[in-house]
């Protein structure tokens, strides 16, 4: 009677509404009094996924290997910005076709 897709799609229509169905329900359930806060399981849980654990992290400690100078190179040997990424001019090839026939 049903195919294989319509089953398919009423479990998941049936997941979605229970998903939706239990956010509601947290969000919106309150309590006259903390009493009560301490046996409702929702709020238990919400406190369990909640709990900080403490954790012993080490302090960095940063110690001085070796120091290194750098000497400075003299300026004929320092390419300007521009020299360095800008494109050459194109070679000289020579006569071309057109200069050889015209000749």
């Amino acid at each position: 009677m049903w195919g294989m897709r319509s089953v398919v799609k009423i479990a998941a229509l049936l997941c979605l509404l229970l998903t939706l169905w239990s956010a509601v329900a947290v969000v919106a359930h309150h309590h006259a009094n903390s009493a009560e806060s301490v046996t409702c399981p929702v709020c238990v849980a919400a406190r369990a996924v909640a709990a900080i654990v403490p954790t012993s992290a080490l302090k960095p400690v940063f110690v001085q290997l070796s120091t290194v100078r750098v000497q400075s190179s003299p300026a004929q040997y320092r390419l300007p910005v521009f020299a360095r990424s800008g494109r050459a001019p194109p070679a000289d090839q020579g006569p071309t076709t057109e200069s050889v026939l015209s000749s």
